[in-house]
């Protein structure tokens, strides 16, 4: 049985499927799962099915394997004819814009939105993707974090769907829909997985104290971690359970896609992958303890309260919290295309004023303002213009009549900044004054991104800075 929903989101097309194998066609035991949902074979359409697993994966494959849009239609329609009790979603992009294809029944229809497969389920699913209430883990983290290789944002739709449904999986008692979610979308630059890492700490927040680091859960505690991320670029898929442990690789080829299965912890998994497929195998979880982070994220509630904190270096990451005594909720995207990957380009920043893009050897960056949506006009800025004009949107940002938060902690309360970005061991420089009208020392310290920024300090709070840095800083053994 299955449980596969899509739809047209503005200007681009989703669609995801659950990867339980159940019902018909599985007299073969060994097959409890499969990707229900794949792209072609160029990358420029969608494919998904639900029904018979067999006849199902056949034409979904052969479909994907087929040159364009018209002979992938024909050749599903045909083949939904021989095989009635399995049914296909078809979503691809035209000069027109997106469509999305229904085909069942011996008709093909076009929609703005789908579901294939248990209509129970799916009643279930909806109920949980329109609920307005928090779904608190009682004294737990759980955490989820999306992201793509696509320079577009992720649909909001598609994201709240990967969460409803893996939701749907837990609170389902029938053994119809499950496994986890393959979500793909789809846009002008072709089609793109949305992996994702979805974690539940154990109930621990009564144990622990703010600014704890929260460590994987355990399945006897009810813990729960599932990574799902691209292997390479449109090459297969990984699939990664932290409590079994162990995962799957469907590694794509000409027809179809080869399936592999390996068991370990993280690194184990990763090794004996690479080995053995011969390609680059990036999970979302690690059980090697990484080092000092490139960078620590902030991350606030809608209140504004800090909730939790990422630390960082590229791919690997940790997560404190900082909130133990109350229910919250905070979101944020994260990269999955770190410059250090060979096989992707770089990251993107955006907001929906400017965007900004890395040139591809990283000397150059291309800051884009938007109206409506789209481009009005594009500069190509090197570091040293970048930093000047940093240094003059900071400077106006200085003079205008609303002056920044009086405190960090406000900083979200509007909406206007859901994470912080922190430098870590930055350098700095003391200076006595530069001039007799300055009352105190000169501050500076090196920001990665913003440059040096200096701070003039009075004599008393210079004082009072450094009686609670030496108050509060560990005995020299405790430090490296």
């Amino acid at each position: 049985m299955t449980l596969l929903v899509a739809a047209i989101e503005k200007t681009n097309v989703w669609m995801a499927a659950d990867a339980a194998v159940s019902g018909v066609g599985t007299e073969e035991r060994h097959r409890e799962f499969a990707l229900k949902v794949v792209p072609s074979s160029d990358s420029r359409a969608l494919i998904g099915f639900a029904g018979d697993i067999h006849y199902g994966q056949s034409l979904t494959n052969a479909a994907a394997a087929l040159s364009d849009d018209d002979q992938r239609i024909k050749f599903l329609v045909d083949g939904q004819s021989q095989a009635p009790n399995t049914s296909f979603a078809y979503a691809y992009k035209n000069t027109e814009g997106p469509h999305l294809l229904k085909i069942g029944d011996g008709e093909v229809q076009r929609v703005q939105t789908l579901y294939l497969g248990v209509k129970d389920a799916f009643e279930q699913f909806q109920s949980i993707r329109h609920a307005t209430e928090l779904d608190p883990t009682p004294k737990a983290l759980k955490t989820f974090l999306p992201g793509s290789r696509s320079s577009e944002p992720l649909p909001s739709g598609l994201t709240l769907a990967i969460t409803s449904m893996l939701r749907l999986f837990a609170e389902r008692g029938q053994r119809d829909v499950g496994g986890w979610v393959t979500p793909y979308f789809l846009t002008s630059e072709g089609s793109f997985l949305c992996g994702y890492g979805f974690a539940v700490s154990d109930p621990i927040f009564d144990k622990i104290l703010p600014g704890s680091l929260v460590p994987h859960g355990t399945a006897e505690e009810g813990g729960f971690g599932l990574s799902v991320t691209e292997l390479g670029i449109s090459a297969g898929v990984i699939i990664y359970w932290l409590q079994l442990p162990g995962g799957l690789v469907f590694v794509r080829n000409a027809e179809n896609y080869d399936v592999f299965k390996f068991d370990g912890k993280p690194s184990d998994f990763i090794k004996a992958a690479s080995e053995k497929i011969e390609r680059k195998i990036e999970i979302l979880f690690g059980d090697q303890p990484h080092g000092p982070p490139k960078s620590i994220t902030v991350l606030r509630d809608e209140n504004g309260t800090p909730s939790v904190a990422i630390a960082h270096d590229g791919r690997a990451f940790s997560i404190s919290v900082l909130n133990v005594y109350e229910p919250f909720r905070t979101q944020a995207a994260v990269d999955f295309s770190p410059a250090a990957d060979p096989d992707l380009t770089t990251g993107l920043l955006s907001s929906n004023r400017v965007k900004a893009t890395l040139s591809n050897d990283k000397l150059a960056l291309n800051l884009t303002l938007l109206a409506n949506g789209e481009p009005t006009t594009v500069a190509e800025l090197s570091a040293g213009e970048l930093e000047t004009v940093l240094g003059v949107l900071g400077e106006n940002r200085w003079r205008m009549r609303e002056p920044v938060a009086a405190q960090p902690a406000s900083i979200g309360a509007t909406g206007s900044l859901t994470r912080e970005l922190i430098a870590v061991d930055p350098s700095w420089r003391a200076e006595l004054p530069i001039h007799p009208t300055l009352n105190g020392i000169s501050l500076r310290f090196r920001h990665p991104g913003f440059g040096w920024i200096t701070f003039q300090l009075p004599w008393h709070e210079a004082k009072s800075l450094g009686t609670w840095l030496v108050k509060n800083s560990p005995p020299s053994d405790a430090t490296s």
